[in-house]
């Protein structure tokens, strides 16, 4: 038997180890996970347009630095740059890339990766430059010029192959008939005799182009051959659609013209170029248009606070509608699960004793408390408060937070207010728009005074919340499908109102009871609309299946403002109303006026300073916007009726949204309506004009935006005058218009030329010219 040494045995094992450890090593560190993406290799700075830029790397590594193999890498660009390929996956060292090659399009482009489990991506900018110099391209293509002396300009330009402006040499100029035109070094191009035709030569380095020009007989104007003048008295119009060009007169003794350039397209959310260019024209006539930094209002709202005071956050009302409509859609099932619903057990005695229900009861009595739910959420996070009913009307009542801050309204005050709103708001508004619904039983619209309406309403905010309906409350509690029902829903008729906050205990907003005293009238008016349109559309119009598009929600609840203000100044629509009739001859009735009506003008204010960029039917909650509306619907109801009639009525009881509201209200095409409100905007009140078409029958907003509001020296819609050969060019909104205006000398005709980006104007286009003087 053989024996082997012990010690020789762990050395020859102890060895083997060291040999499998170090072959099982030889790779080095692991690489962790993919952590960090960076360019290895960058393309050129500068490439010609259509040529490469070389490679473009980046090297993927973990959170200490070690290369990571194997990772997808994804490659983007900008500017029509082309990439080859477009995904790849790392190597050994981490490394992916792609060739680039440019588009066309000189300019700055990007390149990016991405590589996956890395949240950043790197880029890099090429700047891509124009080839060289391909041909030579004049604008414009053909000149017409009727008299010897008249001029126009040539503009030549050297581009590259694609199109792109590259550097050429000087350009030179000639003609092709020197007894016909002459052209100076700068393109300027002069008529020496009448009658004829001939080319403008623009040459560099060996490269031209041609521009055609016609100089017309004796006798001729810039409209012979492309268009005739109609004869236009004073308050005449015209309507150019689809048509290039028109001809205007300057009669015997001159005349002047306005162009209204109006986009009919119902798509609000774009805009359409419109562009006019005008030749044979006589000196521009003057713009009235006010200056740029238009000064603060008289009086805005409630008090008379002006610009720079806190204002009603108007968009308060587009939040809560938005969001109820992202979680609920049928309005057939909830209304289902309405009938559905199980009969509450409801309990109500003397004062002081606390009601336990889904809404407020019928047999309420002043003292008693109600729990509901006071947060401005939708259908979840809900915001219990119990609020003591405060007063009790025949159609109101009146709750009050009991967490409301101190020294607020008194039982008196909420008393006054119900039957406020029993005497004044619920006639006028039930009158005009429809009775609303009465889910909850009680015979009452609830209005509910809470802090909560005052805590929406950020510290040191320029804007505050006044009140608001929550669609929230016409839902039901419970249905078998979730979505079609709301389970924080008070379901019942309310809305909530501010509270006074004298100390500014809710976010250090200070509101004092006289002040917001002012405004809840007309906020209750607003608000009660609100509910009535869509608790109609609920559950009374019941063909609707949603509720009416915001923009025309809010301009009829401003209906309901102005019609506040007839009704408690005694004017009625129709009478034209100017600053002498409701701020100098009426003092009483000023106060009323700023209360209930001011709001209303100084949203049409901030259309009206610029109407091309805003529209009546805009699918937002901007001022711009509901004044738009506002002054719109009243247009349409004093062109459609010698009164009111039942039109309000007519809007709330429609079954569809939006335009197609108006189509069912007007029972025609809304369109033409507002481009005739557009025109009215500039015209109406001016003196040259009395066609009903274009005028606003219960206001003039001449005279008051220019005396009842300060500082506002002329009329602020924002006119451009057109002077003779120069071209105005707008971005006209779906549903607005862009003004112009321009004479024609006497004797002589004027050429009007409507385009489009160089082209023939855009289908929706209409340019609607009237005579002015």
């Amino acid at each position: 038997m053989m024996r082997i040494d012990r010690s020789i045995l762990v050395a020859v094992f102890a060895a083997s180890l060291m040999a499998a450890s170090a072959c099982s090593d030889s790779s080095g560190p692991q690489a962790g996970p993919a952590a960090k993406v960076a360019v290895a290799t960058a393309p050129s700075a500068s490439a010609l347009v259509g040529a490469s830029a070389g490679t473009f790397a980046v090297k993927v590594t973990d959170a200490s630095g070690l290369p990571v193999p194997g990772v997808a890498v994804s490659f983007s660009a900008t500017g029509g740059v082309s990439l080859t390929p477009t995904s790849g996956t790392t190597d050994a060292s981490g490394l992916a890339s792609t060739e680039v090659t440019l588009g066309t399009v000189a300019g700055t482009v990007s390149v990016s990766a991405t590589a996956t489990g890395v949240a950043s991506s790197v880029s890099q900018n090429i700047s891509a430059t124009a080839g060289p110099a391909a041909k030579i391209v004049v604008a414009p293509k053909t000149l017409r010029l009727v008299n010897v002396g008249d001029t126009a300009r040539v503009s030549a330009t050297a581009q590259d192959q694609f199109g792109n402006t590259a550097g050429a040499g000087t350009i030179a100029y000639s003609v092709s008939d020197p007894t016909l035109l002459s052209v100076d070094v700068t393109g300027l191009v002069s008529a020496l005799r009448q009658g004829g035709t001939a080319f403008v030569i623009s040459t560099s380095n060996s490269k031209s182009d041609t521009t055609t020009v016609t100089v017309l007989p004796a006798g001729s104007s810039y409209c012979t051959g492309l268009a005739g003048a109609t004869p236009m008295a004073i308050g005449d119009v015209q309507t150019f659609t689809g048509a290039q060009y028109g001809c205007l007169s300057g009669a015997a003794t001159g005349a002047e013209f306005a162009i209204v350039a109006f986009n009919s397209s119902t798509d609000q959310t774009s805009s359409l170029t419109a562009s006019v260019m005008g030749n044979g024209l006589g000196v521009a006539p003057t713009t009235f248009a006010a200056a740029s930094t238009a000064p603060a209002l008289r009086s805005v709202i409630g008090t008379g606070a002006v610009a720079s005071a806190p204002q009603l956050d108007e968009s308060f009302h587009l939040k809560l509608l938005a969001s109820v409509k992202a979680e609920h859609h049928n309005f057939a099932a909830a209304r289902i699960a309405r009938r559905q619903a199980a009969a509450r057990s409801i309990i109500g005695s003397a004062g002081g004793t606390t009601i336990s229900a889904a809404g407020i009861p019928g047999t309420a009595q002043v003292g008693d408390l109600v729990t509901l739910n006071v947060s401005a959420n939708s259908c979840s996070n809900p915001t219990n408060h119990a609020l003591r009913v405060a007063a009790i009307g025949t159609k109101s009542i009146v709750l009050a937070d009991t967490l409301n801050p101190a020294n607020g309204f008194t039982s008196a005050d909420y008393q006054r207010i119900a039957t406020r709103f029993d005497t004044l708001v619920y006639p006028l508004d039930v009158g005009a728009f429809g009775a609303p619904s009465d889910i909850d039983n009680n015979g009452r619209v609830a209005i509910l005074f809470t802090r909560s309406v005052n805590e929406q309403t950020p510290a040191n905010s320029s804007f505050f919340v006044g009140g608001f309906f929550h669609p929230r409350d016409l839902y039901p509690k419970t249905a078998a499908n979730p979505q079609d029902a709301c389970a924080t829903s008070n379901e019942g008729e309310m809305f909530y109102m501010l509270v006074p906050d004298p100390t500014g205990i809710v976010n250090g907003n200070a509101h004092t009871t006289g002040f917001v005293d002012s405004l809840t009238t007309g906020i209750v008016a607003h608000e009660f609309q609100h509910l009535i349109n869509g608790s109609r559309r609920f559950y009374i119009n019941t063909a609707a299946n949603d509720f009416e598009e915001t923009w025309l929600n809010e301009g009829l609840s401003h209906i309901a403002e102005e019609l506040l203000y007839y009704r408690e100044s005694g004017f009625t629509p129709r009478m034209n109303l100017n600053d002498t009739t409701i701020r100098i001859l009426n003092r009483p009735t000023y106060p009323i006026w700023k209360n209930d009506a001011a709001s209303n003008f100084s949203r049409f204010l901030q259309y009206i300073r610029a109407p091309n960029s805003n529209s009546p039917f805009g699918n937002d909650d901007e001022l711009e916007t509901r004044g738009a509306t506002w002054s719109f619907l009243r247009y349409a109801a004093d062109r459609l009726g010698t009164t009111d009639g039942n039109i309000w009525q007519r809007f709330d009881d429609a079954t569809v949204t939006g335009l197609a509201t108006l189509t069912s209200v007007f029972g025609t095409d809304p369109i033409p309506l507002i481009r005739d409100w557009t025109v009215a905007n500039y015209v109406d009140d001016l003196g040259v004009s009395s066609d009903p078409r274009f005028m606003h029958k219960s206001w003039n907003y001449r005279d008051i935006f220019t005396k009842t509001f300060l500082n506002i020296p002329t009329y602020p819609l924002p006119i451009n005058s057109l002077a003779d050969g120069a071209t105005k060019s707008f971005l006209v909104r779906g549903g607005s218009a862009a003004y112009v205006r321009l004479s024609v000398p006497a004797g002589k005709e004027g050429l009007l030329t409507f385009s489009s980006q160089g082209g023939a104007p855009f289908a929706p286009l209409q340019f609607v010219v009237m005579r002015t003087k």
